[in-house]
């Protein structure tokens, strides 16, 4: 059963990266700072910390698909939109691959 909900669960992750990325590539900085301003930051951290190698094989996450999807400017993107937390975000993607 606990199968069943994370299999669920990682397709639902999944789609929600899918759609992250795109917007990430067609959206400007500005307007994302502008919809990241309604999230809470903290709520966020704690999401980003609880995530390890586990969770995302648990999830079937592929890291690696992922990050080739990014390209340097995406990653920029996100550095200046993650601003104070930019280390703590570069550094759990790093850990997770």
């Amino acid at each position: 059963m606990s199968n069943m909900f994370n299999k669920i669960e990682g397709k639902i992750t999944n789609a929600k990266i899918e759609k992250g990325v795109e917007k990430l590539k067609k959206t400007s900085v500005d307007d994302l700072a502008r919809q990241l301003e309604k999230i809470d930051r903290e709520e966020l951290r704690k999401k980003i910390s609880e995530l390890d190698t586990k969770k995302i094989k648990d999830l079937n996450i592929n890291i690696e698909a992922i990050k080739r999807k990014l390209s340097q400017d995406d990653i920029d993107k996100i550095k200046k939109l993650a601003g104070n937390d930019k280390e703590l975000i570069m550094k759990k993607l790093d850990e997770l691959t």
